[in-house]
């Protein structure tokens, strides 16, 4: 039972990093007016929050080590999260835009990178689904966005509601034992053991060549998503490809899009359980050729509005589940340790 509030929680958490990352990208145009600006001008605020990913994803191998426990660790990085998603319609300065920016990137890449370190504690060698669960949650709640902002339109009203679902994610993740406590910790399954030895019985030194590969491939995939989010509705405008009003439908097709193919690609994980890693790669490929696919459309038929559409549900498709796949193939490849960084 607690592995199962474990897992739901640290998939919420998740789900929290999909609201913030669609919310950003589908409020930028409201949050540079705000400002005095247009998005186009403001674009970069994606350097800022890149920043702030990569100071966060840096910084979790010592935040989350040993003895400092994981989960208090989450708990107040949903808080400070909460705050700076309440100040955001706030913003009237370009630098204060840039650093709120700069800001949820960190705490989103600090948030992420927990969520998979602690899963992995948690859940040892059964670890795979669950991350792939956690893609499935970030792709439920960033589809949940647009619909909030489609009911409330107001901009304090968006943010709001998602610094509640921080909040409540938050208390449910302090009111759960910590997974570190000894008669808790001897408990939990066994985690994923590799060979740190050559064939002679010297240690291998590590080169962090498969963590390299894998970072790079979400790297893109999740920037992907954020650009797409961001300036589809801008896309739609300036083109005319369709009309107009067709923005907001445009990006809510997306990410249902991407939420049916996590769906899709978590059902796949679960029947892989017991493949190699051949076969974990097969697939990943094919679903990587699926979004080529999508963009490939776009790009070759950009006045047709069939190809627009197929190109949106088919990127959205094939980007879905790819992270997912990416996680289950680290969990599988690589030695997790509580200082880990994915």
């Amino acid at each position: 039972n607690l592995r199962l509030w474990w897992g739901l929680s640290y998939a919420n958490a998740m789900g929290v990093c999909g609201i913030v990352l669609v919310a950003l990208g589908s409020t930028l145009s409201s949050l540079a007016a705000d400002c005095g600006t247009t998005s186009t001008r403001v674009g970069t605020v994606f350097i800022a929050r890149g920043i702030g990913a990569i100071t966060g994803a840096l910084s979790s191998a010592r935040l989350y080590s040993p003895p400092r426990p994981g989960n208090l660790v989450m708990v107040f990085v949903l808080v400070a999260l909460a705050a700076v998603l309440l100040y955001m319609p706030f913003v009237k300065d370009v630098w204060i835009l840039h650093l709120t920016w700069f800001l949820l990137g960190m705490c989103t890449a600090t948030l992420d990178t927990g969520c998979q370190i602690m899963t992995r504690k948690v859940h040892g060698i059964h670890a795979g689904p669950w991350l792939g669960a956690n893609t499935v949650c970030f792709a439920i709640a960033g589809a949940l966005v647009p619909l909030i902002e489609l009911v409330t339109g107001q901009l304090f009203a968006q943010y709001a509601t998602l610094a509640t679902i921080s909040v409540l994610n938050a208390a449910a993740l302090y009111a759960a034992p910590h997974p570190e406590t000894p008669e808790i910790r001897d408990q939990l399954p066994p985690r994923v053991m590799l060979s740190a030895k050559t064939d002679g019985g010297a240690l291998k030194r590590p080169t962090y060549y498969l963590e390299f590969i894998f970072g790079a491939t979400v790297f893109w995939l999740i920037g992907g998503k954020v650009d797409t989010t961001s300036y589809i509705t801008t896309y739609v405008k300036s083109t005319e490809i369709v009309s107009s009003h067709s923005g907001s439908i445009s990006l809510l097709l997306l990410w249902i899009m991407i939420t049916i193919g996590r769906l899709l690609g978590l059902h796949d994980q679960i029947n892989l359980k017991k493949q190699g890693k051949r076969t974990v790669f097969i697939h990943l490929t094919a679903w990587l050729l699926t979004g080529t696919l999508g963009m490939l459309l776009c790009a070759l038929f950009p006045t047709r509005t069939w190809a627009f559409w197929t190109g949106v549900c088919l990127y959205g498709l094939g980007n879905g589940p790819c992270v997912g796949y990416v996680y289950d193939l680290v969990n599988r490849m690589t030695v997790q340790s509580d200082g880990h960084v994915h």
